[in-house]
């Protein structure tokens, strides 16, 4: 995990021990960087990773909240959504789709057993994290998973386009991992994914893959309809 992402389960350990439940919301920023040891603005990124993922929301002038259950899930995923005066999140997926569909499709003509071997490693990272509910190290998993995906490919355009979006991308995921009760389901879309490319099959790596996205925009509260799909 990169530094953002350590800062971040740090947050949501103290979320999950009830440290700040009484209050409500986090202390202030300059005296949580301090009690951390870490930039404010490495705090803000944290603080910004753990809202996309439905466990904090920030209100102007009065500071960084713990989310209720009843903000997270489908419906409050555009207030969630980072990139939202500048990408609409639909056409996000959309991008996504058409970009990890070629990679996939890439993937299954060349895929060997020690890739798939990888790809499993970051499926069995996201079970461990989603048995004790830590939703940072899951999205942790899914980047790992659809990063080897496009290595595996192996177009370096391919891997540059993926790479200059990647902080979009990352968001489009985070968003959809709000919903307690569908957390573990892009576990088994990879697998779907994984077994399509053993097969060797370009056509049916691509389906898989589209069916994967469709869904993840689903849980992000959206009906995803790919054209020419």
């Amino acid at each position: 995990m990169n530094t953002v992402e350590h800062i971040a389960q740090q947050l949501q350990a103290r979320i999950r021990s009830s440290e700040w439940t009484a209050a409500g919301k986090l202390p202030g920023q300059r005296q949580l960087a301090e009690a951390l040891g870490v930039s404010r603005a490495s705090l803000r990124e944290a603080i910004t990773m753990l809202e996309g993922l439905g466990m904090l929301r920030s209100e102007a002038g009065r500071g960084v909240f713990i989310a209720k259950p009843g903000e997270k899930g489908l419906g409050s995923a555009y207030g969630r959504w980072r990139f939202q005066g500048r990408y609409a999140l639909r056409d996000v997926y959309l991008v996504r789709n058409q970009l990890e569909e070629l990679a996939a499709g890439l993937a299954a003509s060349v895929v060997t057993q020690a890739g798939l071997s990888r790809l499993r490693a970051t499926i069995v990272q996201m079970e461990k994290a989603a048995d004790v509910g830590d939703l940072v190290t899951m999205s942790e998993g899914d980047h790992a998973f659809h990063a080897c995906l496009f290595e595996i490919a192996g177009s370096p355009m391919l891997l540059d386009l993926a790479e200059s979006i990647g902080d979009v991308v990352d968001g489009s995921r985070q968003v959809a991992f709000a919903d307690p009760a569908r957390v573990r389901e892009p576990i088994r879309e990879h697998a779907d994914i994984i077994d399509a490319l053993a097969t060797g099959s370009p056509d049916a790596a691509r389906r898989a893959m589209r069916a994967h996205i469709c869904n993840v925009a689903d849980r992000a509260g959206l009906s995803l309809t790919i054209p020419g799909a």
